[in-house]
């Protein structure tokens, strides 16, 4: 009897202790390999097109292509603002009269023009401005030198003015201004209005203005999307072949809303050894134009398995392989300690002194589908091919191989049965 109870006590602690190392297993382990199989290609044998391209031989461009070169004399447009003067016309005196007195302007704090003379003529959108006797003329892109000679020209031809000794006054009261929209995803911020002085309406001066340059958390990129101003409707007297009714339709016609075009994209890393080409005022700005600066909170790859679980930020400018992406996660490769996933716990491996060198990484190839690649991690540490470079989106899963369980079965039994024999031996 005594024997017999013996022997079932001696039955129910075996039980209890493989029910207990199945349940340590089970939390260190994870999903087992040797009940759930993963295949995938090893990554020596991942095709060109499953594997990124590189970012370590991108430098960044020229920041000069962000801006413009300015001219060495100003050149008038719309909305400038010009000083006048003309004897005996603009002001109007008597050959009599003493001549008027010719106001004095004195520009804003903060603006680099020096006080100007005359009374103030607006450059109309056309290009043109307007003076009292002779017909509207343009004066775009015109230097005020060369204003005041073709404003003493269009009188002559106009014989408004019988002496041919015409001296007009041409001064620069106010340099034209371009308001343009920035929206800013890197910053946290919503748009925002920037103004932005002639020959300083570009892309480097409005993300001067707006922040500064692009940092870690964006895009090497900005995105440009030009405005288009509402057009005119063409309406009576436009073409004289439309009757009172079709210019009543015409009228009733609801407006064409104003567009954006196509959104122009510049790098601002380009890889090395390549001639970046801007087209011609590429990176200039106008009036409504928005300037869209996108963050990169998608650039990310994913851990999960051995290694801590979590989503870390992929870095922009330079790349980062398995090694490298696990010790942004927080494993230690080659550390038994770490055989539980780091921070997250020890497991077998911990115990046993045998770490998990299976590595399955999950990406989404350019077909939209997703492919499972296979990394050897001993293999890894001689083999370039496979020591995968991290894309956006990847997910890392690392496990023990079947034979790495196996052997970490029968390390943690010998030293829990053993254990075991040695108290039950002193009882």
């Amino acid at each position: 009897m005594l024997i017999r109870q013996s022997t079932t006590s001696h039955c129910l602690r075996h039980l209890c202790w493989f029910l207990l190392l199945g349940h340590l297993i089970g939390m260190t382990s994870g999903c087992s390999s040797l009940l759930f199989r993963i295949r995938g290609v090893p990554a020596s044998e991942v095709p060109d097109s499953l594997r990124p391209v590189t970012r370590d031989d991108r430098i960044p461009v020229d920041y000069r292509f962000l801006g413009q070169n300015p001219p060495e004399v100003y050149r008038v447009d719309a909305g400038d603002v010009l000083g006048v003067a003309v004897d005996g016309i603009f002001p109007f005196s008597p050959p009599t009269a003493p001549p008027t007195a010719l106001p004095v302007n004195f520009p804003d704090s903060g603006n680099p023009l020096p006080p100007s003379t005359g009374f103030p003529v607006a450059v109309q959108q056309d290009g043109t401005i307007q003076l009292p006797g002779i017909d509207p003329f343009s004066v775009r892109q015109m230097t005020v030198e060369e204003i005041r000679e073709a404003i003493a020209q269009a009188y002559r031809t106009s014989r408004v003015i019988r002496d041919e000794k015409i001296f007009p006054i041409v001064s620069l009261i106010k340099t034209r201004t371009y308001y343009v929209s920035v929206i800013r995803q890197d910053l946290g911020v919503g748009s925002q209005s920037v103004q932005l002085d002639a020959y300083r309406n570009d892309v480097l001066h409005a993300l001067l203005k707006s922040g500064g340059l692009p940092g870690e958390k964006a895009k090497d990129q900005v995105t440009i999307l030009r405005y288009t101003p509402l057009s005119e409707t063409s309406l009576g007297g436009s073409d004289p072949s439309m009757s009172d009714s079709d210019i009543l339709a015409r009228a009733a016609e609801p407006a064409r809303p104003a567009t954006w075009d196509a959104a122009q994209v510049i790098p601002l890393t380009i890889p090395l050894g390549t001639n970046l080409y801007f087209p011609l005022n590429g990176s200039v700005l106008n009036h409504g134009d928005i300037l869209y600066i996108e963050n990169r909170d998608t650039e990310v790859f994913y851990t999960g398995g051995m290694i801590p679980a979590g989503q870390h930020p992929l870095p922009r400018d330079y790349d980062i392989d398995i090694f490298e992406a696990m010790a942004i996660a927080g494993y230690s490769v080659g550390s038994a300690g770490a055989g539980g996933g780091g921070g997250g716990g020890m497991g077998l491996g911990g115990l046993t002194g045998i770490t998990p060198t299976r590595l399955y990484v999950f990406r989404k190839g350019p077909d939209g589908r997703q492919y499972t690649i296979k990394v050897d991690l001993e293999k890894a540490l001689c083999d370039p091919r496979e020591r995968l470079i991290i894309q956006a989106g990847d997910r890392l899963l690392l496990r023990y191989s079947p034979k790495e369980e196996i052997a970490n079965f029968g390390i943690f039994s010998i030293f829990t049965f053993g254990f075991q024999f040695f108290l039950g031996g002193n009882q």
